[in-house]
């Protein structure tokens, strides 16, 4: 969104990252004031329940009215706003199609549509290209939100290869992330601890920091969790 929604890291980061996906990081030095106005009008606008598609002049209005419609809870018409951008000319300079394909994907992956969230991510099939995540990676996350924890574990296993302890610290730190934001427990202890292992191993200091207040996150989400009956 233009400048004058842009929320603070330090407020929310989780919103934060929700907020930026599917812009390039110079998208408003590229966007006229006339389009970006337009964007943030469609950011807030109230929909009634035929979507106002004829008048959506770019994909970036496209992208504004389809998160506008993830925050009313219309997943649906979110994929038709998405695929319509996905299958047009692509070609925005303010947009990063790879990250709106990657938002598409994890819609069908939470509606149970993991296969078809997997064909979104194909770039064999014509994804955009570069996804903001390797393919073994994205395949993974997908697998997590379609409510797979046991099979995104080992896919995420599969995706740092034979090295595992070779991956940087603040990619093990982004799975554990995944996992605890994902209400996957186990799997977000066990990954909490194989980071926290790397990042002392390493003396990084920052990203254990990040990791500290994650632990804190998941403690929250245990006590309010009730345990799996045996």
């Amino acid at each position: 969104m233009s400048d004058d929604f842009a929320p603070s890291i330090g407020d929310n980061y989780p919103d934060y990252l929700d907020d930026e996906a599917g812009y390039l990081y110079h998208a408003w030095e590229v966007t006229s004031i006339g389009e970006a106005a337009r964007h943030d009008r469609w950011l807030l606008a109230p929909l009634d329940d035929e979507l106002p598609l004829s008048e959506l002049q770019s994909d970036l209005e496209r992208w504004a009215l389809a998160r506008r419609c993830l925050q009313l809870q219309r997943p649906d018409d979110f994929l038709t706003i998405c695929e319509a951008i996905l299958t047009g000319e692509r070609h925005h300079p303010a947009l990063n199609y790879g990250e709106i394909a990657l938002q598409r994907a994890a819609a069908l992956a939470r509606a149970a549509r993991l296969p078809d969230a997997l064909a979104v991510i194909d770039v064999d099939a014509g994804a955009p290209h570069p996804l903001p995540l390797s393919s073994a990676r994205a395949k993974a996350w997908l697998t997590l939100l379609a409510g797979h924890p046991e099979d995104a574990d080992r896919l995420y296993q599969d995706a740092l290869g034979v090295a595992p302890e070779a991956s940087p610290g603040d990619t093990l730190f982004e799975i554990a992330e995944d996992f605890v934001r994902a209400g996957a427990i186990a799997q977000a202890r066990a990954w909490i601890e194989r980071t926290a292992e790397h990042l002392h191993a390493h003396n990084d200091r920052l990203t254990a920091v990040d990791l500290e207040l994650l632990r804190e996150e998941l403690r929250a989400l245990e006590t309010t969790t009730p345990d799996p009956a045996p």
